[in-house]
């Protein structure tokens, strides 16, 4: 019994010891102006150009309900070209995976567990990266999400987080998911076709639109097509 709970004990000193240096990497990176109209927009790949016509816009927050690889692609493009980004809260998502997408693992910071530091992490990595990923258990509070969204717009910086976010820029809600590529009993997973909601914070309508993530690379195989759009 006891040593099982020094097991658990270590390894949750271990974690913390792992959020607290890439913590201290992300600070580093603090102190340089990012306002977000000083910058233009982060790239994203073209084939998903249907769900934000205008890129990454710095200092806002996208929600997205529903799919990891969809947040992983959103910032894809941007790291690949050189931005800085932090994932946080996910520890389903690691290297493996980030590289796959295309993510330049130079200028990428993992902290899956934030643990009790969860907001001073958050705060340093929208100070100090342009895109932040921020999982869909961080126990962020209301009061939380409004400072980090105003931080956002201060720094310049993109938060993509997991699941609802009051005051979201953008969200996306998948509402229909299918994988593509087993055959009879044999193959593996290739493809995921989506269907998603997106609606704008200012917008009175929502559009539907199909796009096709690859299991493995960085890119879309299928063009994202708008397939309807509704009064909301």
């Amino acid at each position: 019994m006891l040593e099982s709970q020094g097991t658990a004990l270590g390894s949750r000193a271990e974690r913390l010891a792992a959020a607290r240096a890439a913590l201290s990497a992300v600070e580093t990176r603090v102190g340089t102006s990012r306002q977000a109209g000083d910058r233009p927009r982060l790239p994203l790949d073209d084939l998903l150009s249907e769900l934000l016509p205008e890129g990454l816009a710095r200092g806002s927050v996208i929600s997205v309900d529903g799919s990891t690889s969809l947040m992983l692609a959103l910032a894809a493009t941007a790291s690949s070209q050189g931005s800085w980004t932090a994932i946080l809260g996910m520890p389903a998502v690691g290297v493996v995976a980030a590289a796959r997408r295309g993510f330049d693992l130079g200028r990428l910071v993992l902290v899956p567990h934030p643990g009790t530091q969860v907001v001073e992490a958050a705060g340093a990595a929208v100070d100090g990266m342009d895109v932040t990923l921020v999982g869909p258990r961080v126990a962020l509070s209301e009061a939380d999400r409004r400072r980090l969204a105003s931080r956002a717009r201060e720094r310049g910086s993109v938060i993509l987080a997991a699941g609802p976010w009051a005051g979201a820029h953008t969200t996306m809600t998948v509402e229909r998911s299918s994988w593509r590529g087993l055959g009879a009993g044999e193959g593996r997973l290739r493809e995921r076709d989506l269907s998603i909601a997106v609606a704008g914070r200012r917008s009175g309508a929502v559009r539907r639109v199909r796009i096709t993530l690859d299991a493995d690379l960085t890119g879309m195989r299928a063009a994202a097509t708008r397939v309807a759009e509704e009064v909301a």
